[in-house]
């Protein structure tokens, strides 16, 4: 256990804080913190308070909270999710352990952006093409999902761009270490019957490490038509073109002679400068929903959407080119109605997505396409069809169940390969269809707490990456995890103190977990099913406002605390004959900590102090190297101020890693050649100025 050093500095930060609470004016804001946050992930539209489920929805002022540059600090926040960066800009998202399978991405995860599906049919979601700017809140949906969205046992991100109820134009600069350059722009504009809004960030950086450079530019178009009082549409655009650097793992010896450096080659392979190891991609996403009211108890929304997208990446061990072309919709039903006194709503809809890839590998010539390895055509198809019921029983118990039927289908059509012993043609993979129930029920004692519980089944089958790697294996025998969630929680306030808690403990049993190995043509993962894994675990979120006082110098002080304990364990998991059962998966702290002071005064100046405690890690399903536990202390100060009328200045400087504390963000697990290690930076700086003008 390495919690000690974190519970000693969390408890000398809450003797310091003032203990006089001031009056009772602002106990509404409070209530507004749970009560009136709501929750739109189960389709019943309800409060927080009155919705069964592991559900956290994020503040805009946390996503940019800490570093606008950087998705790293608002989702950090949330117990049960865990995001990497293994360089900036390629992230990994965890939800509760997911991220054994997702050594280069985001996997297991399903993520919507306005409605629309973000993770691609194949299962893999690109986050890295979205900026902080294309976001103004995100609710985080843990454990299985699949009876509304599907696969994915580690749950939903549901993001929503930034808008705004009044004419604003507003642009922001900000500078930092290692080449940080970022600048941004936005405007909106409201009419009689709607608005459009216009988002746009570059940002750029050299990196701390060789190889870590990182250039992105998004352009976001949105907009929202009143066609009368029971039509809305809404239309949302996205061009991303993103350009970043992949340094690759290092050994634990070269991680502590010089943590700056890229993955170095030998004569077998190439290093990640030599071979420019990197990500450029260029995607234009259009999409657009519509809102009907058909009567007044039957109303309709649906999504439909298209993306189109180029992907090159060159690596240490091959050179991979890929054209992408995707699209689908959701739609669904709503039929709200009264049975006796009992409000019940039904809603009955559908999701479908196909792509069509043209995939192809090279061999890397020193940065440079040489010699082809395989080309393939690939299509996709994944579609679902669900049904969920919100019902508001007497005595305030309030019920949520749902069912969904799921396929998926994979064609593979191998054109040309120059693979020892591989042969040209068509792969088929069908998944057997799958059924996903789930059912959520919640008592409300009073609208200061509730108590609820769940039970829901999940699946994830295996994306394009993990069903055809880059060695160019077809790995028709690998099987969809499927897994069982028991859930309990209870969330509420303590409004005398201004106080919020949100605490869930859950049980997830998983059959045919996916593991990454290690292929016997070269050093690339492949992907096999392998027995099962136990997962406990428990997680807390709670806020305090120490102080609401308009009058006073210090107008605002809040504390928030968000606690992770997972206690997750192989079972029956034996490979190269050896016999893992019993071991810690690989890839989860056992203890997570992260806490956080704001601060803000009457004339304009404000302060944020964050602490993140990340234990020990397993590095290896053997468990025989682990991670250093590590303390990681961030701070931003600023000062935001009408200075000239409809002139808002936001001035601010930050610092990352204060302690210089020297950890690795993202390691890589069973890495080949015990190349566990992705260095993050040491301290650093950043600092800049943001202007919004209202008319």
């Amino acid at each position: 256990m390495h919690i000690k050093s974190s519970a000693v500095l969390l408890l000398s930060l809450i003797s310091s804080f003032p203990s006089q609470l001031y009056a009772r004016q602002d106990l509404d804001t409070l209530k507004a913190d749970l009560g009136d946050i709501v929750v739109v992930g189960y389709e019943g539209n309800r409060s927080l308070m009155e919705t069964p489920g592991a559900i956290t929805n994020v503040k805009p002022e946390l996503i940019g909270g800490f570093d606008e540059g950087s998705l790293l600090y608002g989702l950090n926040t949330v117990p049960g999710v865990r995001i990497e960066q293994r360089a900036p800009g390629s992230y990994r998202v965890a939800i509760r352990g997911s991220s054994l399978r997702a050594p280069f991405g985001v996997r297991n995860v399903k993520v919507y952006w306005n409605g629309i599906p973000f993770t691609e049919p194949s299962g893999s979601t690109f986050l890295n093409l979205l900026d902080v700017i294309n976001m103004q809140e995100v609710e985080v949906i843990k454990g299985p999902a699949g009876s509304i969205y599907g696969a994915g046992n580690g749950g939903a991100l549901l993001l929503e761009s930034r808008q705004s109820n009044q004419n604003e134009v507003g642009a922001g600069l900000m500078l930092g270490s290692y080449g940080l350059q970022r600048y941004t722009a936005y405007a909106q504009n409201q009419f009689d019957e709607g608005s459009l809004r216009f988002n746009y960030s570059n940002q750029h950086a050299d990196g701390y490490r060789d190889q870590t450079f990182f250039n992105r530019q998004t352009a976001e178009l949105s907009g929202r038509f009143q066609l009368n009082d029971r039509q809305i549409i809404k239309t949302s655009f996205l061009y991303s073109d993103l350009n970043y650097g992949i340094p690759g793992g290092l050994t634990l010896e070269q991680y502590q002679n010089d943590p700056s450096q890229a993955r170095p080659g030998n004569p077998f392979v190439l290093g990640s400068v030599e071979s420019n190891a990197s990500i450029d991609q260029q995607s234009f996403l259009a999409g657009i929903s519509h809102d009907v009211q058909i009567t007044d108890d039957i109303s309709n929304l649906t999504n439909v959407y298209g993306t189109f997208s180029a992907f090159e990446n060159p690596f240490n061990l091959d050179y991979k080119k890929d054209s992408r072309k995707s699209g689908g919709g959701r739609t669904r039903f709503y039929f709200d109605t009264d049975i006796g006194e009992v409000r019940t709503r039904f809603t009955v809809g559908g999701e479908f997505q196909a792509a069509n890839y043209a995939a192809r590998n090279f061999e890397n010539d020193t940065s440079k396409v040489g010699a082809l390895n395989f080309d393939d055509e690939i299509k996709i198809e994944s579609s679902l069809l669900f049904f969920n019921t919100e019902m508001d029983l007497p005595a305030d118990f309030y019920l949520t169940a749902g069912l969904s039927y799921n396929r998926l289908e994979y064609s593979l059509n191998r054109l040309v390969s120059n693979l020892p012993g591989d042969t040209t043609g068509l792969a088929r993979k069908t998944f057997d269809p799958e059924i996903i129930p789930r059912i959520g029920l919640l008592k409300k004692f009073s609208p200061a707490l509730s108590l609820h519980g769940s039970i829901s089944y999940g699946f994830s089958p295996p994306t394009i990456e993990e069903f055809r790697t880059n060695e160019g294996s077809i790995a028709l025998d690998l099987e969809a995890e499927q897994g069982t969630n028991f859930e309990v929680g209870a969330r509420g306030t303590v409004v005398s103190a201004r106080f919020t808690y949100d605490v869930t403990a859950f049980y997830f049993k998983l059959e045919e977990t996916i593991v990454q190995q290690q292929s016997d043509r070269n050093s690339t993962v492949i992907f096999r099913n392998a027995g099962a894994t136990d997962q406990y675990g428990v997680e807390l979120a709670a806020n305090w406002q120490m102080i609401r006082n308009p009058a006073a110098f210090l107008q605002q002080l809040d504390w928030s605390l968000s606690y992770t304990y997972h206690d997750f364990e192989f079972v029956n998991y034996v490979k190269d004959g050896n016999d893992y059962s019993g071991n810690k998966l690989t890839g989860v702290a056992p203890h997570t900590v992260v806490s956080a002071i704001t601060a803000g005064t009457e004339p304009g100046f404000y302060g944020n102090l964050s602490y993140n405690f990340t234990d020990e890690i397993p590095l290896n399903d053997a468990n025989s190297v682990y991670s250093n536990p590590y303390h990681l202390v961030q701070t931003k100060v600023g000062f935001k101020k009408e200075l000239i009328d409809n002139w808002t200045f936001d001035f601010f400087v930050g610092i990352d890693n204060l302690l210089d504390e020297k950890y690795s963000l993202g390691n890589d697990l069973n890495a080949f050649g015990e190349r566990y290690y992705q260095p993050a930076a040491p301290r650093n700086w950043f600092g800049g100025v943001k202007v919004n003008v209202e008319f």
